[in-house]
């Protein structure tokens, strides 16, 4: 079951911040921030974030309420490209890189892992990324088209 929080930890919306309730954990998202969280991301589970970028892992912000760590989020969706955080932690903001065909001559620079003679066709386009504020990560998810312009509409027409 899925609920809107009273407030937000890191930017304290309270319009945009979701809660999920599944039969054994708890996941949270607020589109305002772009922070993310799930009940398994505890203090003695913390380890369970491995991988993560630089960036991610100094942004990290423990809630004290719900006593669990909220990280930036980053979405990939496949053909439709990727949500990221980039910058410091002092100043940064999200980045929407969409995805786009490999230029035939560039096709070599873009080997596929394990597989000999073949190449990706498409890539991430990083260098041109759409870039947004700290509070705009509802902006970039409409921008990759994966929410409307009116985010209770799209919560609603998901549930449909």
């Amino acid at each position: 079951m899925e609920r809107v929080i009273d407030s937000c930890p890191i930017c304290y919306d309270s319009d945009t911040c979701f809660e999920d309730t599944q039969e054994k954990f708890k996941s949270y998202m607020c589109f305002n921030c772009g922070f993310m969280s799930s009940s398994h991301y505890t203090k003695d589970k913390e380890h369970r974030i491995e991988g993560t970028s630089k960036l991610v892992e100094e942004l990290k912000h423990f809630d004290d309420e719900r006593e669990i760590f909220w990280y930036p989020s980053v979405v990939n969706m496949g053909k439709l490209g990727i949500i990221y955080p980039e910058g410091s932690v002092e100043n940064w903001g999200w980045r929407f890189a969409s995805v786009v065909e490999v230029e035939p001559d560039e096709v070599e620079s873009y080997p596929i892992p394990n597989e000999e003679g073949k190449f990706y066709t498409e890539k991430l386009d990083v260098k041109n990324a759409m870039k947004f504020g700290q509070y705009e990560f509802l902006l970039a998810c409409q921008s990759m088209g994966i929410v409307g312009n009116n985010l209770q509409e799209t919560k609603q027409t998901a549930e449909a």
